[in-house]
């Protein structure tokens, strides 16, 4: 077993730093993410169902077709191929515990990629194969 005081882990983040994991298992990770006021995090999909739990603060969760209001105490679940984008538009930080299994190989394949997002300019996908970089993601469709 392991205990961590999540509170720590906030009073400690690297200024711009906005995930933190927590936990690494070899089928599940465990992680916080940290939402500046005003912050935006890009239209992307995972190819991993995801819940994000609201510690702190509020925020909007986005999908292709829909918006849910987040606050504390409200769970979100994606699932795995979803595009959603998180932001904060209030004036206080907000704060959310995220989980994920790891993906699948079959999963990863109909991804072509461990994380896709959607390019502003052309409306059409990035692929990325090993993560969120931006030199590594590819232009597709």
């Amino acid at each position: 077993m392991k205990l961590l005081d999540v509170s720590d882990f906030v009073r400690e983040r690297k200024k711009g730093q906005r995930r933190s994991d927590l936990f690494r298992r070899e089928n599940l990770e465990t992680w916080l993410l940290y939402f500046p006021p005003g912050d935006v995090q890009r239209m992307h999909s995972h190819p991993s169902d995801r819940t994000y739990y609201v510690i702190t603060g509020r925020g909007t969760m986005k999908g292709l077709n829909e918006s849910h209001e987040l606050s504390p105490g409200k769970i979100i679940s994606i699932p795995a191929h979803e595009y959603y984008e998180g932001s904060n538009p209030y004036d206080e930080p907000m704060v959310l515990l995220g989980n994920s299994c790891k993906p699948t190989p079959e999963d990863l394949a109909r991804a072509g990629g461990k994380r896709n997002e959607i390019d502003a300019a052309t409306g059409k996908r990035i692929v990325y194969q090993h993560g969120g970089g931006r030199d590594e993601g590819q232009i597709v469709d």
